[in-house]
């Protein structure tokens, strides 16, 4: 969805059976966490909401996380736009790749 701030996307999501479920689904992923194409703009700290859920893990498994997160960005712009919201990420390691060397459409 991409109109509409960050309370009314979420009100959306929750409110649509797939996109809740993939919104609950991202909440609990463990490991690491590929992101491309996705810039987190303003209107998306639902989704780092949701990454943040997945990196406290669970109270009885410490171990069942996520642990690190990979976002590509395409551009020198992009990338301290990350970097100065990196800080809103809980997990330990968020890590920078360059979109463009990536060849995941062969």
């Amino acid at each position: 969805m991409t109109a509409g701030d960050g309370k009314q996307k979420l009100t959306h999501i929750l409110h649509n059976q797939y996109l809740d479920y993939c919104y609950k689904t991202l909440s609990c992923i463990t490991g690491s966490l590929v992101v491309f194409g996705f810039g987190f703009g303003k209107h998306d700290e639902h989704i780092i909401s949701a990454i943040n859920k997945a990196a406290k893990g669970k109270k009885e498994d410490k171990f069942d996380k996520l642990w690190s997160v990979y976002i590509g960005v395409y551009s020198e712009a992009d990338e301290k736009y990350i970097k100065s919201i990196s800080k809103k990420f809980k997990c330990k390691k968020i890590y920078l790749f360059d979109s463009k060397t990536v060849n995941i459409w062969q």
